[in-house]
Order: C-alpha cells, then structure tokens, then sequence
C-alpha cells in the first residue's frame, strides 16, 4: 500500500486530518521502539530516526515518555497536589 492509501480501520488517511504529532507514521514508529527487545530498543530507533526524520522522531519519542512525564508532574507539582486537594469534598 502507499502511504496515502494505508488502512485506518475502515478510514484511509486521506479521510481524517491527523495533527502533526499524531499520524500514523509517528503512532507506528513509536509502537515499533516500544514493542523491541530491549537489546534492540537504540537500534531501532537509529534506524526509525533515518527513515522518519529528526522531527517526526521526536514526536515519537516523545509519545513513549509520555507516562513517564505525567506521573513526575503528579508527584512533584505543587499544582497538581492543590488541584487534586480542591476536588476533594469535604465533610462538614
């Protein structure tokens, strides 16, 4: 299949205006890195980062840290200890 006629589902990626961040490209490749052996994990990203780009491989990258990032920000942001305090309801 060419890239203009990859299968979504029943949607081709012609039919939904993906963002950058989010194409089908990036969502692969960051699956690709994700799913290998972790003796293959730094070659396959070399290799993903020469056929998709410095860019769209940051993106990727980016993708896998994401779970990683959020629970940093849960534990060690004052902000989200007070925005989780403030939904709290209290008892009177």
């Amino acid at each position: 299949m060419s890239k203009s006629n990859q299968r979504l589902g029943n949607l081709i990626e012609d039919d939904i205006s993906f963002p950058k961040h989010l194409t089908p490209e990036i969502v692969h490749t960051a699956l690709y890195i994700h799913n290998a052996p972790r003796e293959e994990i730094k070659s396959r990203a070399e290799y993903c980062a020469k056929q998709i780009g410095d860019k769209a491989m940051a993106f990727a990258m980016a993708l896998l840290v994401l779970p990683t990032l959020m629970d940093n920000m849960r534990q060690h942001s004052p902000e989200y200890k007070d925005f989780i305090a403030s939904r709290k309801k209290t008892i009177n």
